[in-house]
């Protein structure tokens, strides 16, 4: 497989699986407005923008060169093709992070807990 499908369906199959969880019953807490900053190596917090996690890539790829000519970056061991070409290829680790923001959760209860900390209440129930 290249690099590059893989990067593309492993954040496309992250954010379709957050989706889903936020569907089922109690998914309206997965991601939901709080008043705090989440805080984790990988969680944070954009204000207006919303809620980023950090998704941290770690792979092995291969930069195959063909008979042919051809030359393809490779996530290493995936994507083996059959064929009677001559392929020669060596792994090499590529590490790298991408923020990605995260589909907002419930909001009113952010919207209740910022109306009751304005009052003067000072502190909400978490």
């Amino acid at each position: 497989m290249d690099l590059k499908d893989f990067v593309a369906a492993s954040l496309q199959q992250i954010l379709e699986g957050v989706k889903q969880a936020q569907a089922a019953e109690g998914g309206d807490n997965i991601n939901a407005e709080n008043l705090g900053v989440p805080e984790g190596k990988n969680v944070f917090a954009a204000g207006t923008y919303g809620t980023f996690t950090l998704v941290e890539f770690d792979v092995a790829v291969s930069a195959e060169t063909s008979g042919k000519g051809g030359a393809n970056l490779k996530v290493f061991g995936v994507g083996l093709e059959g064929g009677g070409e001559h392929k020669a290829g060596r792994a090499n680790r590529i590490a790298f992070a991408i923020p990605v923001r995260l589909p907002d959760g419930d909001r009113s209860r952010g919207k209740r807990d910022r109306r009751e900390y304005s009052r003067g209440s000072g502190s909400s129930e978490w």
